[in-house]
């Protein structure tokens, strides 16, 4: 259940732009792209991210370590 909540939270450009590394013009960017998923809790301005997604998007992106055969 707890893990769910957490899922489900809601954060910033600036707090996702931090999570993924990226500079904040860059998330800015990625959203009018429709790179970057985006949730407008509140009506037209407003824009949030799912911490869900953007630990999807990580996962999605990572590179599997190679073996030092």
């Amino acid at each position: 259940m707890r893990r769910r909540i957490l899922e489900d939270r809601l954060v910033d450009a600036e707090t996702a732009g931090s999570i993924l590394g990226l500079r904040l013009d860059t998330v800015r960017k990625l959203t009018r792209k429709g790179e970057l998923p985006f949730v407008r809790p509140t009506g037209r301005r407003s824009i949030r991210y799912r911490l869900a997604d953007l630990e999807a998007l990580i996962r999605m992106r990572s590179v599997p370590m190679r073996s030092a055969d």
